[in-house]
């Protein structure tokens, strides 16, 4: 059998390996860095119904299931796979997905050609 300093030794390790190998991750931000940065285009106004940019994040999904907007509407002035995905890939919400949006926005092979 081990002795109780072999399991506090063990325990140890396992604590020191669990604190080292977590990493923070960093949340989307508008205007941020990194892969996570929301990137909103230039020149796009802010529209009054989205200030505060935070009450607008935590009400969104209920102003579109109410109706009061479409996705299909949201994609005139957001780049899905620029701003909106990667908030709802960060919270595991369902990825907006319009066929319609790369005939507003263009996709990076698009844009090198």
């Amino acid at each position: 059998m081990m002795s109780l300093n072999h399991y506090w030794i063990t325990f140890y390790f396992l604590a020191l390996f669990g604190l080292l190998g977590c990493q923070q991750v960093q949340k989307p931000e508008v205007k941020g860095s990194g892969p996570l940065a929301v990137v909103m285009e230039r020149g796009t106004a802010v529209a009054e119904y989205h200030a505060p940019l935070e009450r607008w994040r935590a009400t969104h999904k209920k102003a579109l299931s109410s109706g009061d907007f479409s996705e299909r509407e949201c994609i005139l002035c957001h780049h899905p796979q620029q701003s909106c995905n990667r908030c709802h890939g960060y919270t595991g919400a369902k990825e907006v997905n319009i066929p319609e949006a790369s005939l507003y926005w263009p996709t990076q092979e698009r844009e090198r050609r």
